[in-house]
């Protein structure tokens, strides 16, 4: 062991250490500046989101405070008015509130009575009208009763006469007329309907100036006939008399109800 003093321990050292691998050092990942700046935009959109998200949430809590406090305000005035009112005596306060609504009640009710009494008079006056009117009801043919008879019969006026070519009487007497042209036949088995055009015109206007020397001058006259309209029918014919026309079934039963009232008006 007498050779360990006569090592140069500096030296040695020194080329232990120049022997040694050096490490490489690993190289740390580098950012690039499209990387960096997506990241920042990323955050900074998400800072925008939290910031805006967080304001909404604070409005809503503050309209919810306040919208709380109104509603504790008003409570609180309207159980001060009661108890003002009622001296903190709920039954006296259900008693006025029944009464009340028994009023509004009562008053509704006999609002609608009133309009329902209104509405019964009307028709019982129309009625009336209708059960004291007389009708004569005309067929310029042979032909016997039609449907439109057996209808104005049915809608119960005081009398419904039917009269036709061979029973015609010297004087109508109703207090409103209905000359049927519309289902007449004449000699030849021809409906008036089926007539043309020209013919139509001329059997109409003979038909009603024949029916005319019979009828009273206050009679109310209903003239049933299907367009197309007939010249005749016109303020000329009928010389101040009161008359209308009737193309449809319907037409002609309403239309004799509301001539009824024009010769109820004349008679009062």
């Amino acid at each position: 062991m007498d050779w360990l003093p006569s090592i140069d321990l500096p030296h040695l050292w020194d080329l232990v250490i120049s022997q040694t691998p050096t490490p490489t050092p690993t190289p740390s990942p580098v950012l690039t500046p499209a990387k960096n700046l997506n990241d920042i935009e990323l955050l900074k959109s998400q800072l925008e989101f939290l910031k805006a998200t967080n304001g909404q949430l604070g409005e809503s809590f503050n309209r919810f405070v306040g919208a709380m406090q109104f509603t504790l305000v008003a409570f609180a005035f309207l159980g001060g008015v009661v108890v003002f009112v009622f001296g903190n005596n709920l039954k006296s306060a259900k008693e006025v509130a029944t009464q009340t609504i028994q009023q509004e009640i009562d008053n509704h009710i006999a609002g609608l009575v009133k309009k329902e009494v209104r509405n019964v008079k009307r028709t019982l006056q129309r009625e009336r009208v209708i059960s004291s009117t007389t009708v004569d009801y005309y067929l310029p043919s042979l032909d016997g009763e039609p449907n439109e008879y057996k209808l104005l019969v049915a809608r119960e006026f005081k009398n419904v006469k039917f009269w036709n070519k061979t029973t015609i009487p010297q004087r109508f007497l109703a207090d409103v007329c209905v000359l049927d042209l519309e289902n007449s036949i004449d000699a030849a088995g021809k409906k008036f309907s089926e007539l043309p055009p020209d013919k139509r015109q001329e059997t109409g206007k003979r038909i009603i100036d024949e029916f005319l020397q019979n009828l009273p001058q206050a009679a109310i006259l209903v003239i049933y006939v299907a367009p197309p309209h007939l010249n005749a029918i016109n303020n000329a014919t009928f010389k101040g008399r009161y008359y209308a026309p009737a193309n449809t079934v319907i037409t002609l039963v309403g239309m004799v109800a509301d001539a009824a009232y024009v010769a109820h008006g004349q008679n009062t």
